[in-house]
């Protein structure tokens, strides 16, 4: 069945409708959770219920989402990063990006001068996705199998009742049957594309065995991690499946509870990641995000999907997020202008949908530097300049824009863009005044096909006015299309985007109200649950106390990565010689020398002369020691910030476990004191308060703002100072010079560079002698943080979390007949929550 998308008319009602649906779901839900505990059977019927309405409730407050969806190697790396303004945003190839679904949570700036990316994290598959990609591989593992037409009947039939279910997915032992079928039939049947397969699936088995603790999670993982192609498609899976011996599943290496993501622990879990999340801090003049309307914005960056090399694992993962999206930018390749994939899948995804995705879908022609042919033989044509007379002369440009209005709908040209990301780099790079990082080849060809698009376009705005053409090769000319794409994604969110979530919110809706008539055919039955049998509530609280344990006992080992992910991406040392170059770069010797230079060459000064500028290393040494004093000042406080970033940071992460919790509690009539254990691993303000108080009291570590122990100065300055005490420069009068130096050496030791030379030694010695330090206050810091843990850590009990939500929670309400038959009345008569 067909959904009328466009039945709403303005945005502006399709968001107040939006609302009102909000509103009532909300109200049905409050209503439902008021009754106390339910009849034997009903509770489950219950759970689907609030489960549906809780996937309503998403839909209205989900962010705007842009999902880019396209076939490998189109330049979409490339294209995200000139529409967020900074070429180098995401390495072209990253890795994360190539095998996951990765989302850019977008956030307006109007400070930062660039785009920049300011978190990372890893978000896991839960047990139920993990059920459900497991058997979309399966089935893709037999139809392959069938299709190959090299396996016997006998051989096909094997394969049933091999893939592992429940607990068994965690055992070697339960894979076992799958690796012997692979071994013995489905390898020596010689099909590529049957291996590719059969070697995705076992992918998971490598998971299983060792990240079972990592489903369901969400970490936090730093840019080294990410970029170290841990987190990626196997490129050498296709060499592998052309090979004459299948390769042996290993052991699985356990991921420790609590552990630290490293790159082997990601490598081991790969199958697992359901999403990567980038923050990006986005220039409100590069892309002003509040014209979306929205106050998130995501962009969505598919796998690339479509080819051999392409995973089941991805094109599942896609179908996921495809109903969560505001719009669809689909990519084209304008090298490759015949290419029909990306309509495959589109057509793919709407396979299992009742809807069409056109209306959702944008389309973007990538790389119209490279479309074969080119148009310069279009310029020849006479004036009137006509579109047709243009596509007459390029069958390329013809057929990609046919391919791109199939995408979106025939008539609706205006949702099309054609693209040079390479182009739009160029300008970018010639703005900046930088080189560019292209080959000058390429670079020079770029630019001459915007002159081309730019003279084609005048002339087609002359003689063809109103066809879209000229306006496509304007914007292409003018930036490489880039304003035009994000013009485009804000008049697509504005124009449709609410009115298609409004679509999707009505069929959530329906789904609801289909729980909604479960749930009051439940409450029927007479019976009673048992008086000792465990409330939902009860569950759902036991459930979330075993989290908070679990994370409690994790915090340990990952104090230290914790901190060096709070400090940033470049970690403490990048932290310590940005001070110290800022502090040495500011003293007036620089200036003073600097300015004294004459024709490339520091004169000497004559000890007679009133001139400040230093003619010995004595006024360096004493600089040397008084920046010592400073930066030492200035570790201490960015100690004080690290912990202050450490300590949101876990609030942060225990955010909704503390609104879950709070909301269990809320109204109930047990002893919430049975709960104090977890209250200092749901907000972290405490740990700040422990440090300050044992730093004073103890003397573990110095007070902060405190000054480091003393020093002998006179041994302090032959270790540290790099230069030799007391002794002139090569610009005082008595500088010696050795027998047999050239005439003109004495002339080099005085050239400018040496002053640089100089102050770049001073820096280098600054950076080891006050990384030793921080590096020490760092130790003492994680080590009091620690302890301070330690000590709230004793406090944990040992387990019967069921008895502990039990008493937290009191004793459960009974609902009598006949709340329960106001109730299913209810909910039959306002079957779609308009209440």
């Amino acid at each position: 069945m067909e959904s009328s998308r466009f039945i709403t008319g303005e945005p502006a009602a399709a968001g107040a409708e939006i609302e009102r649906l909000r509103r009532a779901n909300d109200a049905l839900v409050a209503q439902v959770a008021a009754v106390g505990e339910l009849p034997q059977g009903a509770e489950e019927a219950r759970r689907t219920f609030l489960d549906r309405a809780e996937m309503v409730r998403r839909c209205a407050d989900e962010p705007v989402t842009i999902g880019v969806l396209g076939v490998h190697s189109t330049g979409k790396t490339l294209l995200l990063n000139m529409l967020l303004g900074r070429p180098d945003l995401l390495p072209s190839g990253y890795a994360p990006t190539t095998g996951n679904v990765t989302v850019l949570h977008l956030r307006p700036s109007d400070e930062a001068g660039e785009a920049r990316l300011t978190g990372a994290r890893v978000e896991f598959l839960n047990e139920t996705d993990l059920t459900g990609c497991l058997k979309a591989l399966f089935e893709a593992v037999r139809e392959t199998a069938e299709g190959s037409g090299k396996l016997d009947p006998q051989a096909l039939a094997e394969l049933d009742g091999l893939l592992p279910e429940g607990p068994g997915r965690f055992t070697a032992e339960g894979w076992g049957g799958l690796v012997r079928w692979f071994e013995e039939r489905g390898w020596p049947a010689g099909s590529t594309a049957l291996r590719l397969r059969v070697l995705e699936l076992l992918a998971f088995r490598t998971a299983c065995l060792a990240g079972r603790e990592v489903l369901g999670r969400e970490e936090q993982v730093d840019f080294a991690t990410l970029s170290a192609s841990a987190i990626r498609l196997d490129t050498d899976v296709l060499r592998t499946a052309q090979g004459d011996l299948p390769p042996r599943p290993g052991p699985g290496l356990p991921i420790r509870p609590g552990g630290r993501l490293t790159e082997e622990a990601l490598a081991e879990a790969f199958a697992f990641v359901r999403r990567i999340h980038l923050d990006v801090l986005v220039p409100t003049s590069v892309w002003p995000l509040a014209d979306l309307g929205a106050e998130s914005v995501s962009l969505v960056d598919f796998p690339g999907l479509g080819s051999l090399a392409s995973k089941e694992r991805d094109a599942y993962l896609a179908d996921q997020e495809i109903d969560r999206l505001t719009s669809i930018v689909v990519m084209l390749d304008a090298e490759s202008p015949y290419d029909e994939a990306p309509l495959g899948l589109i057509t793919r995804f709407e396979r299992t949908r009742s809807t069409k995705l056109a209306p959702s879908c944008l389309v973007v022609a990538n790389r119209l530097d490279r479309l074969p042919g080119g148009l310069r033989p279009a310029e020849g044509a006479p004036d009137p300049l006509r579109t047709e007379a243009v596509l007459g002369h390029s069958d390329a440009l013809r057929t990609l824009l046919g391919i791109a209005e199939q995408a979106v709908t025939h008539g609706h040209t205006d949702r099309v863009t054609l693209t040079s990301a390479l182009y739009a780099r160029l300008r970018l790079e010639d703005a900046a005044g930088t080189e560019a990082r292209v080959e000058v080849g390429s670079a020079e060809e770029t630019r001459a096909c915007a002159d081309g698009w730019r003279r084609l376009a005048q002339r087609l705005n002359a003689g063809d006015p109103g066809r879209p053409l000229g306006a496509l090769l304007e914007a292409a000319a003018a930036d490489g299309g880039i304003g035009r794409l994000r013009d485009t994604i804000a008049r697509h969110v504005a124009e449709h985007g609410m009115p298609l979530r409004l679509d999707r919110m009505n069929r959530l809706v329906s789904e609801r109200a289909e729980a909604q008539r479960d749930l009051a055919r439940a409450l029927r039955p007479d019976d009673r649950r048992p008086a000792g049998r465990p409330t939902p509530e009860q569950r759902e609280l036991r459930r979330l106390l075993v989290q908070v344990a679990r994370n409690a006992r994790g915090l340990l080992q990952n104090v230290r990565p914790q901190m060096d992910q709070a400090e940033g991406d470049a970690g403490l040392r990048a932290a310590v010689e940005e001070r110290v170059v800022g502090d040495v770069y500011r003293w007036p010797e620089w200036r003073q020398l600097l300015e004294a230079v004459e024709r490339g060459v520091v004169p000497i000064r004559h000890l007679d002369r009133r001139e400040l500028r230093p003619n010995d290393t004595g006024e360096l040494e004493r600089g040397f020691d008084a920046a010592l004093e400073r930066l030492d000042s200035q570790i201490v406080d960015l100690d004080q910030t690290l912990l202050d970033r450490w300590i949101r940071a876990r609030d942060e992460e225990a955010g909704e476990l503390r609104r879950r919790i709070s909301e269990l509690l809320d109204g109930a009539q047990g002893d919430a004191g049975v709960l104090d254990w977890a209250e200092p691993f749901l907000a972290f303000g405490w740990v700040r308060r422990e440090v300050e108080h044992a730093r004073g009291t103890a003397g573990t570590a110095p007070p902060p703002g405190s000054a480091p122990p003393p020093v002998r100065q006179e041994s302090a300055q032959v270790q540290d100072f790099p230069l030799r005490r007391d002794h002139g420069l090569p610009w005082h009068p008595d500088y010696p010079v050795p027998h047999g130096w050239p005439a003109d050496e004495l002339e080099k030791r005085r050239h400018q560079i040496q002053v640089m030379a100089v102050r770049r030694e001073l820096v280098n010695a600054l950076t080891r002698k006050v990384m030793l330090q921080a590096e020490r206050r760092r130790r003492a810091l994680v080590d009091d943080v620690r302890a301070a843990l330690a000590r709230r850590l004793e406090t944990l009990p040992q387990g019967d979390y069921g008895r502990l939500a039990a008493e937290a929670l009191g004793v459960v309400r009974r609902s009598d007949d006949a709340v329960l038959g106001a109730l299913s009345e209810s909910l039959l008569q306002d079957g779609r929550g308009d209440l």
